[in-house]
């Protein structure tokens, strides 16, 4: 480990520089203190611009201002620092208003789908594309030279690497499109004998080529741009930096430095001890396991850093200035309480989310243990739709894309009544892929046996999947939930979510996959006279409705609960404020609020101040939140992994202990 100034605070060259990890790690504050240490030390000559692609902006909340979707001037000691929380939706929209009649003229020519067709499947169908217009916004802003210096919030680890690995994605959907486009140049020359000029669609086609290859040259140049991996010194954290890192290195995007945050520094106290002690085995890890980059250290500190003035400090620190903690307004603790967790065993389907970073998986996987306990007749399935997952980490044992009986009572010669699921979506939507084309290649095979020649639209066909929308395959995963269902293989069903911003998005996707769905389902029809794809179609057909059963699952009182999950930190309380009202406006029910990683009465002076920073959160969360059960977990010295730790938790938080 080192202390050394980053190289990314000083390498004038830069221009790009990137920030990513696991949920709660620490993101947002070190892409904050990173653009208020360029812009002060650059005096003015640099435009420096902050932007949030995470679609849980915490940016406003990390700087203390309102910023939103527009590019706002950061008052303070610099005048050339600027923040945007990017609303990559709406500049999909515009992309859509700017080229929809070049993308239907380019659909019309290509198949034998009509205009209301290809309206309603253009619409629905452009994959990931509200992400990659994130990417091309930033690649345009560096072009233009709009800022010398763009600084990044990336979301949490699985959706960053998707996010940034969308150009070679794009580059598949252009391919489609080009195929359509192939078939009019074909026809064009074919029965007029001219020679082909390029139009409009072409043009179309060659630009948005031209704007994914700059993207791709920007991510991977390594004189202009940095990724900053952040991570703590806990072995989940770890674990998914070594994953973050090989996907990284897989699209060649540089990486030379990582900060190593929240790194326990006193041990004054009992609990302060066991902190230290505890992230000794990581911090291990981290220099065996990321022994070719820089690794830099910062502080866990008292206070929580949020605001320019906090912000600063932390600058200050890794920089080599001396740093001082501000004194702490002391308030009266918050009561103790007896609430708790009610989990009826009457409920089909218990999904947990929240912040990343707040132990969603770690409570998830608590009250499956609970379930499993309380009632032995019950068949219990923890599953995973979180991309990058941390159940196996939970359980310390290997579970991935299998399903893996839990060993809970080692008493007992029963089998398990407990089980969890790394879902693998990707693998489920390429498998499904993989099968559509197969069957389209071999009823079009047959079809031009007999000496019709239908070779691009068979081609189109075949590549058409490539357009779905985005977090189709996020539906696949809930697909196979829906199927064990039917199979009656489990009873009661505990889902450990996706960071909230992806959440947010995923509660909305049932709709729009419907909507896709059967667009799909119609133009296969359209087919119908051509060749038969009735299997297609009937998978597609199957899809639709259990993706309807899967809207009405979330939204049924008597058979789902949604536990919101947060800590009792200033911006986890602003992410908990979002994460309910969508969670009302989707009618999806939550009664319960877990605020998690709450410290004990102390007499450490580090801790006490901690606490007190905590308490007066917790009081602002139940005052928000008067009408929901407030339930408190406690933070426990040691990571919890493995069951018995799980067990802790479990007998803390949920109703009833273990029976």
């Amino acid at each position: 480990m080192t202390n050394n100034i980053p190289e990314f605070l000083q390498n004038k060259d830069l221009r790009l520089i990137l920030f990513g990890g696991k949920g709660g790690v620490g993101k947002t504050t070190m892409a904050a203190m990173t653009a208020l240490y360029l812009a002060e030390n650059s005096r003015g000559r640099k435009k420096i611009l902050i932007i949030s692609t995470d679609p849980a902006h915490s940016l406003s909340d990390s700087l203390g201002i309102q910023i939103g979707d527009h590019i706002t001037p950061v008052a303070g000691p610099t005048s050339n620092l600027f923040a945007h929380e990017l609303d990559a939706a709406q500049l999909m929209n515009h992309f859509k208003e700017k080229n929809q009649e070049v993308i239907r003229k380019l659909a019309e020519r290509g198949t034998y789908f009509d205009q209301e067709d290809i309206a309603d499947f253009l619409d629905l169908s452009l994959p990931g594309m509200d992400e990659v217009m994130a990417i091309i916004e930033m690649a345009r802003l560096l072009k233009e030279h709009a800022f010398d210096t763009l600084i990044v919030d990336t979301a949490p680890t699985g959706h960053t690497v998707r996010m940034l690995d969308l150009p070679n994605q794009m580059k598949k959907w252009i391919a489609v499109m080009d195929l359509m486009q192939h078939k009019h140049r074909y026809m064009f020359r074919h029965f007029t004998g001219k020679k082909y000029i390029k139009d409009e669609c072409d043009l179309f086609l060659i630009n948005l080529s031209s704007d994914i290859n700059m993207v791709r040259k920007m991510l991977s140049n390594r004189e202009s741009t940095r990724f900053v991996p952040v991570l703590i010194p806990e072995l989940m954290s770890v674990l998914e930096t070594i994953r973050l890192l090989k996907s990284l290195e897989k699209i060649n995007v540089p990486v030379r430095e990582m900060l190593v945050n929240r790194v326990a520094q006193g041990d004054a106290c009992p609990f302060c001890r066991s902190r230290k002690e505890n992230q000794k085995q990581a911090l291990q890890k981290i220099d065996t396991a990321f022994s070719g980059l820089e690794k830099i250290q910062v502080p866990l500190f008292a206070h929580e850093i949020n605001g320019v003035s906090a912000l600063k400090k932390t600058a200050d620190y890794l920089v080599g200035l001396p740093v001082s903690e501000n004194p702490v307004k002391i308030t009266a603790s918050v009561p103790e309480s007896d609430d708790c967790v009610s989990l009826n065993s009457d409920l089909e389907f218990i999904l947990f989310g929240g912040k990343g970073g707040v132990g969603k998986t770690t409570l998830a996987a608590a009250a499956a243990l609970h379930l499993a306990h309380r009632h032995p007749e019950k068949k219990i399935l923890l599953f995973s739709t979180d991309p990058a997952h941390s159940l196996s980490d939970s359980f310390d044992i290997p579970i991935g894309n299998r399903l893996t009986p839990i060993p809970y009572n080692p008493a007992s010669n029963a089998d398990s009544n407990l089980h969890a699921l790394e879902i693998d979506p990707e693998q489920l939507w390429f498998n499904f892929k993989e099968t559509f084309k197969q069957e389209v290649k071999d009823l079009f095979d047959h079809f031009l046996s007999k000496g019709t020649d239908i070779q691009f639209d068979r081609q189109v066909m075949t590549e058409i999947l490539e357009m779905a929308p985005p977090g189709l395959d996020e539906i696949m995963s809930l697909d196979k939930m829906m199927d064990l269902r039917k199979e009656n293989q489990f009873d009661i069903f505990v889902l450990d979510t996706s960071p909230t911003g992806h959440l947010l998005r995923f509660l909305e996707l049932p709709h729009l996959v419907r909507q896709w769905l059967r667009v799909f389902f119609r133009l296969l029809m359209k087919y119908k006279g051509v060749v038969r794809l009735t299997g297609a179609a009937e998978k597609a057909l199957a899809l639709s409705k259990n993706v309807r059963q899967i809207q009405e699952a979330l939204i049924d009182t008597q058979k789902t609960r949604f536990v919101s999950v947060t800590i009792p930190e200033r911006m986890g309380f602003l992410e908990l404020e979002r994460l309910m009202n969508a969670l009302l406006k989707a009618n999806v029910p939550c009664e319960h609020i877990i605020v998690n990683m709450v410290l004990p009465p102390t007499d450490c002076g580090f801790c006490t101040l901690k606490r007190y920073e905590q308490q007066d959160c917790i009081r602002e969360i139940q005052s928000r939140f008067h009408q929901r059960t407030i339930v408190r977990a406690p933070l426990f010295p040691n990571p919890v992994r493995g069951v018995a730790q799980l067990e802790e938790i479990s007998d803390a938080v949920f109703c009833g202990g273990q029976g």
